[in-house]
This record gives C-alpha cells, sequence and structure tokens, in this order.
C-alpha cells in the first residue's frame, strides 16, 4: 500500500517494482538447481513402472516443502505431465508420491 506516501516516492517505488518484477524467473528445469528467483529448486524422477505404486523423490532443502508443481522442460524429450497424488506428507528430506502414469521421467518444480 503506497497511498500513505507521497506521489514521488509512489512513482520512484512504482518504477523499481515494475523492473524487478519483469524478470522474475524460475529458470531452468535442471534436476537438483535452484530457482532463479524464488525458494525452490527443480527435482526429476520415473514413477514406478507399477500404477499407483508409492515413491519417494529426495529433495535438499533441509526444510518441509508446501509445494511442488509438475514442470515439463521443453528441452527433455520424453518428458510428461504426470497425474500425481501425495501418499504422505514431505518431510525435511524428501516428497512422498504416487502416479497412475508408469515409467514416465517427470520434473517437478519443489518449493519451501
Amino acid at each position: 500500500m503506497l497511498s500513505g506516501l507521497d506521489d514521488k516516492t509512489q512513482r520512484i517505488l512504482r518504477r523499481i517494482f515494475e523492473y524487478v518484477l519483469k524478470d522474475l524467473r524460475f529458470g531452468r528445469g535442471e534436476d537438483g538447481y535452484p530457482a532463479k528467483n524464488f525458494g525452490a529448486g527443480f527435482y526429476a524422477a520415473t514413477t514406478p513402472a507399477v500404477a499407483n505404486t508409492a515413491f519417494t523423490v529426495t529433495h535438499s532443502f533441509g526444510r518441509i516443502p508446501y509445494l511442488v508443481v509438475p514442470v515439463l522442460p521443453l528441452d527433455k524429450p520424453g518428458a510428461k505431465i504426470v497425474r500425481l497424488t501425495v501418499t504422505q506428507a514431505a518431510d525435511a528430506s524428501r516428497l512422498y508420491l504416487s502416479s497412475p502414469d508408469t515409467s514416465a521421467p517427470i520434473y517437478l518444480y519443489v518449493e519451501g
């Protein structure tokens, strides 16, 4: 809320925010790499060969993440967006998931 500031300060702050926000990026979906501008990272996995089998994805946050977004990196032939189910709450080192889609290479954006 900038309404309590004088007009000059409001204009300056708006320009700063517009400049900073236009370049926010997730970054490239390379396994284990952190996101460019967010408290997140990218992780690769493959769903099990048997449908709906629980599997884990190890992460390196050292804290419990709260969000997973499947991503589709366009430079990874065979990458898929699959249906995922959380089988157990994530912990400080692992995500616990299952999928009806089998043997699918997946890429996840994990935010914590």
